[in-house]
């Protein structure tokens, strides 16, 4: 473990949130869904998830407008090489829907059409992320604990962290296998 990575400050525990869930579509598409709750406005989720100097913060770079019919592109930023965090090559997308601050609905070259729905509630402000991917079984469950994390991430950075995505893989690739192992646990 890095013991010198500011990621040690950012919450380890991916069970503070419930499991999402997954749904076949057909036999090529699988959608899944993550319901959160964030103590912030849809206004402060929205620029969160859109706003480039922001979205790095817990997800990926941003490249584009969220505007409906506008480009969207994302860059990930935990992926492993040689055994430190690298960018990857940016992955092309568009928005089908942008309704601020409620909708936010994407497609994308590498993780198929991402909805984010945003509803006010008494105490702040209820998501409904749901991603439809054609992937192998296998992967599924593994997509899910990915966004569980991302999930994760965006509550810290809530909290005024972030993450620090050259050590993601010391940090925080046991949380994933946590939650994924949780995830497999579900599914059996």
């Amino acid at each position: 473990m890095a013991t010198n990575s500011p990621n040690t400050a950012l919450n380890k525990d991916m069970t503070r949130f419930e499991l999402g869930t997954t749904a076949p579509l057909d036999a090529e598409r699988t959608q899944l869904t993550l319901t959160r709750h964030y103590a912030v406005t849809p206004e402060v989720l929205w620029l969160m998830l859109t706003d480039p100097e922001k979205t790095p913060l817990w997800w990926a770079k941003v490249r584009g407008k969220a505007k409906t019919g506008s480009s969207f592109d994302l860059k990930w930023l935990n992926v492993k090489d040689e055994g430190h965090g690298i960018e990857t090559d940016w992955w092309n997308g568009r928005v089908i829907n942008a309704a601020e601050p409620h909708v936010l609905e994407l497609s994308n070259s590498m993780h198929g059409t991402i909805r984010v729905e945003l509803t006010p509630t008494e105490t702040g402000t209820q998501m409904v992320f749901s991603n439809i991917i054609s992937v192998p079984d296998e992967v599924v469950l593994m997509s899910l604990a990915g966004w569980h994390v991302h999930l994760d991430h965006l509550q810290e950075a809530l909290e005024g962290k972030s993450v620090d995505w050259q050590h993601w893989w010391d940090d925080f690739f046991p949380c994933w296998q946590q939650i994924h192992a949780l995830y497999t646990a579900a599914q059996r």
